[in-house]
């Protein structure tokens, strides 16, 4: 796997839960709270709006940490990422240009 790859796989896991979130059939917490803003008197589509940032905003923090491009917790190092055949992830900063172009530019 390389860093494109373990991005991607980040990035359709956001959509996923974003969409478990958003699912009227969902049994999660998360959209049990939604429900309730929704019948409150807020927009769903503002809803959506702020979750889908705050997961985006999270996912590229971590990954852009992960990469040793800014600080996870007030501390930056750059971290070594391997999948289990051995192949670094993270080389030259693969991951980082590769969250930017799937959270920040799409």
């Amino acid at each position: 796997m390389t860093g494109k790859e373990f991005v991607k796989l980040c990035y359709t896991e956001k959509e996923a839960i974003l969409d478990e979130y958003f699912n009227v059939n969902s049994k999660s917490l998360v959209t049990e709270k939604l429900k309730n803003l929704i019948s409150s008197g807020t927009s769903k589509d503002n809803l959506y709006d702020l979750v889908n940032l705050v997961m985006t905003d999270t996912y590229y923090t971590l990954l852009l940490a992960l990469d040793g491009e800014i600080a996870l917790g007030g501390k930056q190092v750059a971290y070594k990422l391997y999948d289990e055949d051995g192949n670094l992830l993270n080389e030259c900063g693969e991951i980082e240009e590769a969250a930017f172009n799937h959270f920040m530019e799409e």
